[in-house]
């Protein structure tokens, strides 16, 4: 039985070794289908719809002349004149917590400072607030966050600009040896966002021309940077 076992051990052994070259060659026979490999990138740059003003207040910095409450009402007042909704635009941020809830909850009223955050659209209504509230002494104002609220249409809008540049360059390239492209039957994309960290609004403007204003009594314009997005593709064609 022993001797069976090796006899057919042996035996497979070399079937598997006269098979192998049989193998390899029906592999190697395989059909292939030739294609070409490109990559494209779009991009564009744009103005952010969505700032985020940070605003804080302290009594401290009223050095007991004015109460939280008396500020945060002066700075309510010229938000509505401003045209500002009160209860969808501004956000009171409690000290010490993460939990936010809307304008104005009584749980506040015993606070001596507290953080908020106002959601404007646009520049020229940032710069008007602003100077608005440094009239009143409320100047402890960060531009916190800047957002552009239509990036999946943009990423969808560029992704089809790069397609489309991607089978141009394809054309091109194969057009040099006689061929065309065929149907894409592999596409591969990613996106690359560059959005640059907003600052305090006061360092917008360089040193010297805030000063300049100053002293003619002007105030520097604010100018929100832009975002720039891109989206990346690889695109492979079949060659016909």
């Amino acid at each position: 039985m022993k001797n069976y076992r090796l006899f057919s051990a042996a035996t497979l052994l070399i079937a598997l070794f006269f098979a192998a070259p049989s193998l390899l060659s029906a592999q190697n026979n395989l059909p292939t289908v030739p294609y070409i490999e490109v990559r494209a990138s779009a991009t564009r740059k744009v103005t952010p719809d969505e700032l985020y003003l940070k605003i804080t207040i302290k009594e401290s910095d009223y050095k007991g002349k004015k109460s939280l409450q008396d500020v945060q009402q002066t700075m309510v007042n010229i938000l509505q004149k401003c045209g500002v909704n009160i209860d969808e635009a501004l956000t009171v941020m409690s000290m010490g917590s993460s939990v936010k809830f809307k304008t104005f909850s009584s749980k506040i009223k015993t606070r001596t400072e507290a953080v908020y955050i106002l959601k404007l659209t646009n520049a020229d209504t940032m710069q008007k607030i602003i100077n608005l509230l440094e009239e009143k002494e409320i100047s402890n104002i960060v531009l916190a966050e800047t957002k552009y609220s239509k990036i999946k249409e943009l990423e969808s809008e560029l992704g089809i600009e790069a397609v489309k540049q991607a089978k141009q360059r394809a054309t091109e390239l194969v057009s040099a040896i006689g061929q065309e492209i065929g149907k894409a039957i592999y596409i591969n994309s990613w996106s690359m966002n560059e959005i640059v960290s907003p600052r305090n609004y006061k360092m917008m403007a360089s040193r010297s021309a805030v000063q300049e204003d100053a002293a003619m009594g002007a105030t520097t314009p604010l100018s929100i940077t832009e975002n720039e997005y891109s989206v990346d593709v690889n695109v492979r064609f079949e060659l016909k």
